[in-house]
């Protein structure tokens, strides 16, 4: 059975439905533009599926209006002027490396080097091999748990590499509440 594309109107929100050959039905919003996008096995019928979106409806807006207020953020960065960039850079390095010396202690780590960065995917990363952390420029926009959350993240990979039992073992440890400011970070938008 070949796949079928339409249109559906909820409240003013346009859903592009497409039917093909899958189990389960499936919702994503695209970030870049708000577009939302539903999955559906052939056989599900129509009814199901506006039912499916009318219940998620404000879920969908609410995704829709932070991909939008995000995508605004990115574009007035984007008009900052050079100095304005280094300014905030270096505020948000400041409050870094107060937690990083913070941390290093506690976690019997040592950080040799923080720089902040204007990052399009990701809030944070660790060279392993040089101890040295990026952290996002978007983090001064966010709660301080969140920054807090990423500098334990990130010093974490010092003693563990990879996402594994053992890392997630260690994040308890240090920063038992990562799973909820993880959460919050996962549906926010990297600015």
């Amino acid at each position: 059975m070949r796949e079928r594309t339409y249109k559906l109107t909820i409240e003013g929100v346009t859903i592009t439905v497409t039917k093909k050959r899958m189990k389960n039905m499936y919702l994503r919003i695209k970030k870049e533009d708000g577009t939302v996008l539903i999955s559906a096995p052939h056989q599900m019928s129509d009814a199901r599926i506006e039912s499916f979106a009318r219940e998620r409806i404000d879920w969908i807006k609410n995704y829709q209006q932070k991909y939008a207020s995000a995508k605004q953020q990115r574009a007035a960065d984007r008009e900052l002027e050079p100095a304005e960039i280094k300014r905030r850079k270096q505020m948000l390095k400041k409050q870094v490396e107060l937690l990083v010396m913070k941390w290093e202690p506690v976690m019997g780590v040592k950080v040799s080097g923080v720089t902040i960065r204007q990052m399009k995917t990701r809030w944070g990363s660790c060279n392993v091999k040089t101890h040295h952390i990026n952290i996002n420029l978007a983090l001064l926009y966010k709660p301080e748990e969140c920054l807090e959350y990423v500098v334990v993240h990130e010093m974490t990979h010092i003693l563990e590499a990879s996402h594994n039992e053992v890392f997630w073992g260690y994040m308890t440890k240090f920063y038992p509440d990562w799973k909820r400011v993880r959460k919050y970070l996962n549906d926010e938008v990297v600015t």
